[in-house]
C-alpha cells in the first residue's frame, strides 16, 4: 500500500513538473524598438523608464532583450515614421509604439509587419491591428474629467458659459477619445464647448491659447494632455491673480500638474499609468516569444482622478 501511495505521489510530482514545463516561459533573445510620440513629455519618459527597468529585470532572469528608445523630438508624423524605419533598419524584432494618430504611420507599420516584425501598441494605437494594446480607456477618462468639472461648476453656482478646449495635436486618437468622452457630459447642459485649440504638445503655446480663451470669457478650461494642461493651469493661475475665477481640469501626472493642484489653479487631472503600459508591453514581448497569441486584445491600464484630496498620494 505504501509503495502504491509512493508511486502515485511520484507520478503526481512528475505530472506537475510537466505542466510547469509546458507553461513556464523560456528565456528569450530579441531586439525591441520603443517609439513614443516625443521625448519631452513626462508621460513618455515614465513609460520608457518602466520599460527599461522591466527589460533589466527580465535580463537578470536569463533573457537577452535589447531595447532602444526611438523618440522624435516633437510630435510630428514624419519624424515618427522616420523612427519606425530606423527600428526596421536596426533589425528590431518588435516595435512598441504610441502612434501620433490612427492612420499616418499605417503604411510603414504594415511594411514592418510584412517583414515579420511584431507591433505592440501603448497608449495610442493606429487603426492597423497589432499584437496587443496597453492603454487607458480614454473615452471613459474623458467622461470622468467632464463629470468632475461639471460638479465643480454646479457647486459654484455656474450653470452656463463657454468651456475652452486646449488639445494636443489634431488626429491623436487618445486625445480625440478624451475630448469625445468629456463632450458627452455637457450635451444636455447649457454649457458650450469652444473650438478645440491645438498646442502641439508645447506648454508655452498651450498657455497662450488658454490666455486667449480666458480673455474671450471662458468659464473653464479642459486640457487633453500634460503639455496642454500645464499651459492651461498656468493661464488660470494668471487669471486668478488678476481677480478672475476660472476652473481647469486636465490630463496626466507630472510634477508641474501636481504643483498646480496644490496651488489651486488646477482642480484635478486624470492620472494614467504609463509605467504599467511600459512594463506590460515588455512582458508581452516575452509571452509572444513563448507562443502566446493576444489576438489584438486591448488592455485597460487604468486612470485615477487626482485633486486636492489625494494629490499627496501621487507625489
Amino acid at each position: 500500500m505504501k509503495k502504491k501511495l509512493m508511486a502515485m505521489a511520484m507520478a503526481g510530482a512528475m505530472m506537475a513538473a510537466m505542466v510547469t514545463a509546458v507553461y513556464a516561459e523560456e528565456p528569450v533573445e530579441t531586439k525591441v524598438g520603443l517609439i513614443t510620440m516625443d521625448s519631452m513629455d513626462v508621460h513618455w519618459v515614465r513609460l520608457e523608464e518602466a520599460a527599461e527597468n522591466k527589460v533589466a529585470e527580465l535580463n537578470e532572469a536569463g533573457n537577452k532583450i535589447e531595447m532602444n528608445w526611438y523618440a522624435p523630438e516633437t510630435k510630428d508624423n514624419a519624424q515618427q515614421i522616420e523612427k519606425i524605419n530606423a527600428a526596421i533598419s536596426d533589425g528590431c524584432n518588435y516595435i512598441i509604439i504610441a502612434c501620433n494618430d490612427a492612420t499616418s504611420a499605417n503604411m510603414t507599420l504594415q511594411e514592418a509587419m510584412d517583414q515579420g516584425i511584431k507591433v505592440i501598441y501603448v497608449d495610442s494605437p493606429s487603426s492597423l491591428e497589432g499584437e496587443v494594446t496597453f492603454a487607458t480607456d480614454n473615452y471613459a477618462g474623458g467622461v470622468q474629467a467632464g463629470e468632475y468639472l461639471l460638479n465643480a461648476l454646479t457647486e459654484a453656482g455656474i450653470t452656463e458659459g463657454t468651456i475652452g478646449i486646449v488639445d494636443a495635436q489634431a488626429g491623436v486618437d487618445s486625445c480625440q477619445n478624451r475630448y469625445d468622452g468629456f463632450a458627452s457630459v455637457f450635451e444636455e447642459t447649457d454649457f458650450e464647448l469652444g473650438e478645440r485649440q491645438y498646442s502641439e504638445g508645447d506648454n508655452s503655446k498651450a498657455q497662450e491659447l488658454a490666455n486667449t480663451l480666458i480673455a474671450n470669457g471662458a468659464v473653464a478650461i479642459y486640457g487633453t494632455n500634460d503639455g496642454a494642461t500645464n499651459g492651461a493651469a498656468a493661464a488660470v493661475a494668471d487669471a486668478v491673480n488678476n481677480g478672475q475665477t476660472v476652473y481647469c481640469v486636465g490630463w496626466d501626472k507630472s510634477d508641474t500638474n501636481i504643483a498646480y493642484v496644490e496651488k489651486g489653479s488646477l482642480l484635478a487631472f486624470m492620472a494614467q499609468n504609463p509605467n504599467v503600459m511600459g512594463e506590460k508591453a515588455i512582458e508581452a514581448v516575452v509571452s509572444i516569444e513563448n507562443g502566446e497569441d493576444f489576438e489584438g486584445e486591448v488592455v485597460d491600464t487604468g486612470v485615477s482622478t487626482v485633486d486636492a484630496s489625494n494629490v499627496a498620494d501621487f507625489k
